[in-house]
């Protein structure tokens, strides 16, 4: 199994009380692996994400996702408000990473968006 770097997940709850992952990774766990990092297996207090790198007008943006695919019939995982943080040196970012664990059916995603 890939091993990765034990990271810390970072959320400001809203005023009612929940995050706006909609039950994503950042609702169930307080820690996250991030593969290929470090010497940590994932478990079930920590799932696997994996560091996603874009280019964004013309600079590098990361960001970390779950391995495993959103449900069927569901969204690409976009940004819900959490990021991802740990002091261990071979965090591949000076700064969090967002963590885009957020995921809405498209029937939402369209109702949400219109």
């Amino acid at each position: 199994m890939e091993q990765g770097l034990w990271c810390d997940i970072l959320k400001n709850k809203n005023r009612d009380g929940d995050d706006c992952s909609n039950g994503g990774l950042s609702s169930r766990h307080k820690s996250v692996i991030l593969l290929g990092y470090g010497p940590f297996e994932p478990c079930a207090k920590a799932p696997a994400v994996r560091l996603v790198r874009r280019d964004i007008g013309g600079r590098e943006y990361l960001h970390a996702e779950p391995v495993d695919p959103p449900p069927a019939g569901h969204t690409p995982y976009m940004a819900g408000g959490t990021f991802i943080h740990t002091c261990d040196g071979r965090f591949p970012s000076d700064y969090p990473i967002p963590l885009h664990d957020r995921t809405d059916t498209w029937e939402d995603y369209r109702l949400l968006t219109m």
